[in-house]
């Protein structure tokens, strides 16, 4: 479905063309009829829940809880078949190969672009890519490498490492995107201490239209919804361009 009134406010991310600079975050969809709304909504991206290798039940990390990742892909099929919009496939795991794993099962399904999410508690726990700088630049050479698709990685609001040691360690493993949280010790001081450009896309707190284009003049490529989703439904990125254009005094787009 076409929404040529959101098409001035395009981006670009990491080489992936959003017909809107606003997407929802992972999880704040979970359903296959809700992932299906969004496909036929304004949102710039349909981002598929987090989902592991195996189907993930624990009673301390209940916000990953899924059916394992298999369960996603025809799905991720249909969606990529239809050309609605782009799908980006959000994913976890315990070791480098699961990343790995999961990154080339949803890039041969026709994902756009695959987000690790780095940033879960459970990752943390057991992966824990940011305590160790080895560890991290393994996982994200394994991400950029698995999938014949743009990588993207969510960070956690405060890495144990530098940010501008973070930003290297991707960078040279091929990712090219990360997640970053919406305030100033997650996007600001990234941006401040990263050493080379990184294409951002923020994510929390993002309510209105103006605080989507306070996001993208600080240099966010693109932002996620999440909690405003959840409250309004798929219709929330008509209201965010609405406010957009009304903020921006319809003059220009957002690249």
């Amino acid at each position: 479905m076409d929404h040529p009134a959101a098409a001035s406010f395009a981006a670009v991310v990491t080489g992936v063309r959003l017909p809107f600079c606003v997407m929802n975050a992972a999880g704040a969809a979970t359903t296959a009829s809700e992932l299906r709304a969004l496909a036929r909504s304004a949102t710039g991206a349909v981002v598929l829940p987090t989902t592991t290798v195996r189907p993930f039940l624990h009673p301390q990390f209940r916000s990953l809880h899924n059916p394992g990742f298999d369960k996603l892909l025809p799905l991720v099929r249909e969606l990529a078949a239809a050309g609605d919009r782009p799908v980006v496939a959000s994913v976890a795991g315990a070791t480098p190969d699961e990343i790995a794993v999961l990154a080339k099962s949803f890039a041969d399904a026709g994902a756009t672009a695959i987000e690790a999410n780095l940033a879960d508690a459970w990752v943390e726990a057991t992966l824990a890519p940011f305590e160790d700088e080895t560890v991290l630049a393994e996982t994200a050479a394994r991400l950029a490498a698995a999938g014949a698709c743009p990588s993207w990685v969510t960070l956690p609001p405060r890495p144990p490492l530098p940010y501008a040691r973070v930003v290297e360690i991707l960078l040279d493993a091929g990712v090219r995107g990360v997640v970053a949280t919406n305030d100033f010790t997650g996007f600001e001081k990234l941006q401040v201490e990263a050493p080379h450009p990184i294409d951002v896309v923020v994510a929390g707190g993002i309510e209105s239209g103006y605080d989507v284009l306070r996001a993208i003049g600080k240099g966010a490529r693109a932002v996620q919804v999440d909690v405003a989703l959840r409250r309004e439904g798929a219709g929330v990125f008509a209201r965010l361009e609405r406010e957009m254009r009304r903020a921006a005094g319809e003059v220009g787009g957002v690249r």
